[in-house]
């Protein structure tokens, strides 16, 4: 039971060490618009979600994220409406 003591405290002590950081802001939701409006939140978050698509993919801030990335890369031609896929 002594040596089972120093095992669990050296344990808990690595494991709390360890914190993982949100690759997406989980804060809350950005829309498009907002990603339109702020290329480099855009350009971090296009990132990350690129970067790990199998676990943060579905994440609601990497589909809007992909979507501003379209919207994005498809120019403005004045006069057209924006037409969003």
């Amino acid at each position: 039971m002594k040596r089972l003591v120093p095992i669990l405290l050296m344990h808990l002590a690595v494991t709390g060490c360890k914190r993982e950081v949100p690759l997406v802001p989980a804060d809350r939701i950005y829309t498009v618009e907002e990603y339109l409006a702020h290329p480099d939140l855009r350009l971090r978050v296009s990132a990350a979600c690129s970067n790990d698509p199998g676990r943060i993919g579905r994440d609601p801030n990497c589909v809007n994220v992909h979507r501003a990335d379209r919207v994005a890369s498809a120019g403005n031609a004045s006069g057209m409406p924006r037409a969003v896929p």
